[in-house]
């Protein structure tokens, strides 16, 4: 009996590509944390539709994790800041493994012996990602073995206009509110997508306890109501202060990949 194969799929190049190649005998898995970039369902959404004019077959399985905390079941990182008071930052990181690691991994474990194929590109032969290590799952890198580079998916994506385009302030981590952001991703979210950055600010702002002293998400940045007035106050469009290089997303192999 053949084993059932998986793509983890993040709305990145590298997975986006994965599920060109690859997609004719796998199906395809997105985790969704209830706090992804409208962006980027949108991005999701138009993969699978042209995705199934290649693959017939090809179908996109849509995950949620549910986490208990404080006596409630929440399935959203924002919900769970929310009942935890507790912002994931670089010693927690605790969004990539509840949101993104264990609901892939519980998914796969009782789907039993599998595979699940990862998008590290050939440029990236020294990391083997962030994901459980699951007996019963074959965690492969397609990519990496067969020496397909980042540009080489590009490539790919382009001649079928489903490459990945993001706003600027999607260069750092796929979430909304990532801790991983620059402030100028931050500030170009205000002003490009106020609607997701007021989300963010209003969840700070909840935050705050009886200490008295301002708790920042980031604390190399203002508070994101000034930052906000910081950004719309400037005389430039957003696309040209704010325009980075590419950049390799530090949240892992199953985020904004």
């Amino acid at each position: 009996m053949n084993k059932k194969k998986y793509i983890s799929f993040s709305g990145g190049v590298e997975s986006t590509t994965m599920c060109v190649l690859y997609g004719g005998g796998a199906k395809a898995i997105f985790c969704d944390t209830g706090w992804e970039h409208k962006a980027l369902y949108n991005h999701l959404d138009k993969t699978e539709k042209k995705l199934r004019d290649i693959h017939p077959n090809f179908e996109v399985i849509r995950i949620r994790s549910k986490v208990n905390v404080n006596r409630k079941t929440v399935d959203n990182i924002p919900d769970y800041i929310r009942e935890s008071k507790y912002y994931p930052s670089p010693m927690g990181r605790y969004c990539t493994r509840l949101f993104k690691i264990k609901p892939i991994d519980d998914f796969l474990f009782n789907v039993g012996e599998c595979e699940l194929t990862i998008g590290l590109n050939a440029n990236e032969g020294n990391r083997t990602g962030n994901h459980g290590n699951i007996k019963s799952i074959n965690y492969t890198y397609p990519l990496l073995k067969n020496g397909i580079t980042r540009d080489s998916c590009k490539e790919i994506l382009s001649k079928l206009d489903i490459i990945p385009i993001y706003p600027p302030y999607m260069s750092r981590g796929g979430c909304v509110g990532c801790f991983f952001k620059s402030k100028n991703e931050f500030k170009a979210m205000a002003v490009l997508n106020e609607k997701e950055f007021d989300s963010v600010m209003e969840l700070e702002e909840e935050m705050q306890d009886t200490r008295g002293k301002f708790y920042r998400i980031k604390q190399d940045m203002p508070r994101l109501r000034e930052l906000k007035q910081e950004a719309k106050s400037t005389l430039f469009k957003p696309e040209e202060m704010y325009l980075t290089d590419e950049i390799f997303t530090p949240c892992g192999v199953f985020c904004h990949r």
